[in-house]
């Protein structure tokens, strides 16, 4: 754009760009959104994962001592069909669902560690809810992005065609129309934004 403006064979035409730079600002700024959201339910879900398997690592761990550390006892495989170490490994929806079925059942061992198991079950819960919709957000950031990239190309198009028409008008070179578009060498790192060449 700066050099449509410095062009005076070309300046006039630097209102065909006049929202280029709002629409990549805008975009850029929905990305670091999207990612911002991502991040914060990422580590949510795995800080609240850990804090529930140590909850419930915790539970275990007394309730192998009150059933005298047998396995086989019924009180024991009210809560745990397999070992501590194999149930806190299992996939997170299933765990929360699990725990939070315990947490309706009366048990002394489980009275204590109640409050542990209730707080880190639920911010699991949510984690997995806001992991659920960062996704979506994701897929609806990239889908915006590759819209905005077909239409900054079509808009690109438009002006290097009016340049070039420029060009045949004024007698200028036939290149001249290119001196406005900056090529991306492969060394050069890309742009964030996934947009056409800009203008230079």
């Amino acid at each position: 754009m700066a050099a449509l403006e410095a062009d005076p064979d070309a300046v006039d035409l630097l209102p065909m760009t006049s929202t280029w730079l709002a629409q990549i600002s805008a975009s850029r700024a929905n990305a670091l959104s999207t990612r911002q959201q991502v991040a914060k339910a990422d580590a949510l879900r795995i800080v609240s994962n850990a804090r529930l398997d140590a909850a419930c690592t915790a539970f275990g761990d007394s309730l192998y001592t009150a059933v005298q550390k047998d396995r086989a006892s019924a009180r024991w495989k009210t809560f745990f069909s397999e070992t501590v170490t194999a149930f806190v490994k299992q996939a997170l929806d299933r765990q929360v669902k699990l725990v939070k079925g315990w947490l309706a059942l009366t048990d002394p061992t489980l009275d204590t560690h109640r409050a542990a198991l209730s707080k880190w079950a639920d911010a699991a819960a949510d984690a997995q809810v806001k992991t659920a919709a960062a996704g979506s957000v994701r897929g609806q950031m990239w889908q915006q992005r590759e819209a905005l990239a077909e239409s900054l190309t079509r808009e690109r198009d438009g002006l290097h065609a009016a340049l070039g028409q420029r060009a045949r008008e004024r007698n200028l070179p036939r290149d001249w129309p290119d001196l406005f578009f900056r090529v991306q060498r492969s060394s050069q790192r890309p742009e964030p934004t996934p947009t056409p060449t800009q203008p230079a």
